[in-house]
């Protein structure tokens, strides 16, 4: 079935993050040979991506006093929040360069000292640039694929909801079971339902039942993905309490078990983010592992409508709408006005 093969991509990129910011612990050896396993991939000058140092101000260290904000290109940006954009994609067949079921923007906002996590729905219909309107989740397709896709779905966001997003990291999902078993599982409230399924599908023999469980990969993988109860507003949230409960489960690993985590996963990792801004996430990962996480969805309830189009049933959202309410979730009270300079 087409709607279960997807492996809940979202989980592992969010995973990864906190594995990014993590991985400057340790020998310097060591951890430059980790960093190598990533699949880099130069910003591009000539695309509008930003090619210097993203950390270079407003950083957890150096603090906000000197971060600028303010409008760039027509897009809010501001030096003390730094958004990445994490995809997992349904690429796992050779002739098929797959979509983007998984879009996930993480916003390290320095300023407020809090990390931001938005969801965006992938059936939600957009202006592409250059490509005319569409499916977010076909993006991706239509782009290009991988690296070309990633920087069309990039594009398309900033160009439909006005903010600057800094960086992109793609995932791949396939080793998702083991990076939960090495973190000793997620902790996830669950639903009699969503246990009856989890029993059912997850493939593993141990039994779950509704209350706080912890979750081993194979059980953790299937709740993310489960698309029987409620819909995909459900699906995300789930995705995101794996999230919470990762990270939790990151700033109680020993050092042995996230590297080996990140030995078995970085490989899997293509990103436009340069070892030296890695290195940068690095040195303040206690930083930012520590701050308050908060939850976003685009659109939020009440910002779109369903409508069956051309290309299926979509979520047709409110634009301004949704451009409001998302700069206020990043930049609350700060929101950046005015050219940059």
């Amino acid at each position: 079935m087409k709607n279960h093969k997807l492996l809940l991509l979202r989980n592992i990129i969010i995973l990864v993050l906190s594995l990014l910011f993590l991985v400057g612990g340790g020998t310097c050896v060591y951890t430059d040979q980790l960093l190598g396993k990533i699949n880099y991939v130069a910003p591009d000058s000539g695309t509008g991506e930003k090619t210097g140092d993203i950390f270079q101000d407003g950083n957890a260290s150096s603090g906000t006093a000197d971060a600028k904000a303010g409008l760039v290109g027509g897009l809010y940006h501001d030096d003390a929040v730094t958004n990445i954009l994490l995809l997992g994609t349904d690429d796992y067949q050779s002739s098929d360069v797959g979509r983007s079921d998984s879009m996930m923007l993480i916003s390290v906002d320095t300023r407020h000292r809090k990390l931001k996590i938005t969801s965006f729905m992938r059936d939600m219909y957009l202006a592409i640039p250059g490509l005319g309107s569409n499916k977010l989740t076909n993006a991706y397709s239509l782009g290009g694929g991988k690296v070309k896709g990633a920087k069309k779905i990039v594009s398309t966001l900033e160009a439909n909801f006005g903010v600057d997003i800094d960086r992109f990291a793609i995932v791949d999902f396939s080793a998702f079971p083991k990076i939960i078993d090495r973190l000793g599982g997620v902790t996830i409230t669950l639903t009699a339902g969503e246990a009856a399924l989890v029993n059912r599908y997850s493939g593993d023999s141990h039994k779950v039942r509704a209350g706080s469980q912890n979750l081993n990969g194979l059980q953790a993988r299937y709740y993310s993905r489960i698309r029987d109860i409620g819909n995909d507003y459900e699906r995300t949230l789930r995705q995101r309490k794996v999230f919470t409960s990762l990270v939790g489960k990151m700033k109680a690993s020993s050092l042995p078990a996230i590297y080996g985590v990140l030995g078995d996963t970085l490989n899997l990792v293509t990103t436009n983010l340069q070892k030296n801004e890695i290195v940068s996430m690095a040195s303040n990962s206690l930083t930012y592992l520590n701050y308050p996480v908060s939850q976003n969805r685009v659109p939020a309830d009440g910002e779109f409508q369903v409508l069956g189009l051309d290309v299926g049933d979509c979520l047709v959202p409110d634009l301004d709408a949704c451009r409001q309410s998302l700069a206020k979730f990043i930049y609350e009270n700060d929101i950046p006005q005015g050219s940059y300079s």
